[in-house]
C-alpha cells in the first residue's frame, strides 16, 4: 500500500518555531478541503483498524489525522513507539495498534487508564466528576487484544503518577496520544512524557477544545506558556512537535532575514569596493604626473 499522498500546500517545508507548518496543512487543510478524508476512509488498513474490535469514543476524523500521523510521519522519527493517557474501553488504543502492528511490528502502544473511571476531578475547572466513564472493562480490552493478534499492545492500569514512571526508562516514543480529559490527568501527561518523546515527536491531544473539558484546554495553554511552544496543527485537534527546539525555529525564520541581510550587504560592498576601485585607479594616475605647484605655498602677492 502506497501511504505517501499529501496534498501539495504552498507553505515552506522546514521549522519554524518548534514546528514544521506545512505538515499540519497538508493534514488539517487535507482533511477538512482537501479530499484526504475520502482517501483514507478507502484505504484497507484503516478499515480494518476502525473494525477492529471495541468502538471508540475518538471521532472519525481525529481518528484519521491519528492514523496519517502514524502511516505518513512516524517513520521519518528515530523512535515510533506509542503512549496513551486515557484509553476509556481501549477501543482507539487497539485501532493504533492494529495500524502499526502492520508497518512497523517492533513498535510497542502503551494503553494507560484506571479502567474504573475518572479520579478525583478540580471542580473549579472540571466539568467532568470522579467516577465518569466507570463502565470501562479491562477484561474486555485483554480479550479483544487476543483476539485481535495484537502483540504490541499493553494495556496499564492505575493512575498516570502511579504507572508512568514504572515504564522502561528507554522508552521513547514518538506518538503521545492525550485522552484524559480532566486538568491534573492532561496537566501530569504532557509534563511527564514531553522529555521522553523522540526529537520530534508528536504530542497529540484528543480533548483540548472539546467544550466540556476546559480543564485539558488549561493544561495545554499553559504547555504553551510556560515551554514556549506553537501547535503544529489546531485541527482536529491540537498536535505539537516535542524536541524540535527553538534553535531549529531560528534557523529557518531568522536565517531567511539573515540571507536577506547577507545579500543586501553584498550589493553595498559591491559597489563601495568599485568606487574604492576607481578612487585608487585615480590616486595612482595623479602620482605619475608632475605637480605643477612647489613643495612650499607661493608668497602672497602685494
Amino acid at each position: 500500500m502506497n501511504y505517501s499522498y499529501l496534498p501539495d500546500v504552498n507553505v515552506y517545508d522546514g521549522v519554524i518555531l518548534g514546528r514544521v507548518p506545512r505538515q499540519g496543512y497538508q493534514r488539517g487543510w487535507g482533511l477538512l478541503h482537501g479530499g484526504l478524508a475520502a482517501r483514507i476512509e478507502a484505504e484497507p488498513l484503516f478499515q480494518r483498524a476502525s473494525a477492529a474490535g471495541i468502538t471508540s469514543m475518538v471521532t472519525t476524523l481525529k481518528r484519521m489525522n491519528i492514523y496519517l500521523l502514524m502511516t505518513r510521519f512516524l517513520s521519518k522519527l528515530p523512535h515510533r513507539h506509542i503512549i496513551e493517557f486515557g484509553s476509556f474501553k481501549g477501543g482507539n488504543a487497539l485501532f493504533m495498534a492494529t495500524v502499526m502492528q502492520e508497518i512497523d511490528p517492533f513498535a510497542k502502544i502503551f494503553a494507560l487508564d484506571t479502567y474504573t473511571g475518572m479520579p478525583r476531578t478540580d471542580k473549579a475547572i472540571d466539568a467532568h466528576n470522579e467516577g465518569d466513564f466507570a463502565n470501562a472493562s479491562l477484561d474486555g480490552f485483554r480479550n479483544s487484544i487476543k483476539d485481535l493478534g495484537l502483540r504490541n499492545l499493553t494495556p496499564v492500569r492505575g493512575l498516570f503518577e502511579d504507572t508512568f514512571p514504572d515504564l522502561p526508562h528507554d522508552l521513547r516514543f514518538g506518538l503521545a496520544h492525550i485522552d484524559a480529559d480532566i486538568y491534573a490527568s492532561v496537566k501530569y501527561a504532557q509534563e511527564q512524557v514531553w522529555h521522553r518523546m523522540t526529537p520530534g515527536g508528536y504530542v497529540v491531544y484528543d480533548d483540548a477544545e472539546v467544550p466540556s473539558c476546559l480543564g485539558a484546554t488549561q493544561a495545554v495553554e499553559e504547555l504553551i506558556i510556560e515551554k514556549r511552544v506553537h501547535s503544529e496543527q489546531i485541527w482536529p485537534h491540537f498536535v505539537f512537535r516535542a524536541g524540535l527546539g527553538h534553535e531549529d525555529a531560528l534557523g529557518s525564520s531568522r536565517v531567511r532575514e539573515l540571507e536577506a541581510r547577507v545579500r543586501d550587504l553584498e550589493r553595498l560592498l559591491g559597489r563601495k569596493t568599485l568606487e574604492v576601485e576607481v578612487l585608487k585607479e585615480t590616486l595612482a594616475a595623479a602620482r605619475g604626473k608632475k605637480l605643477s605647484w612647489p613643495l612650499s605655498p607661493p608668497p602672497l602677492l602685494a
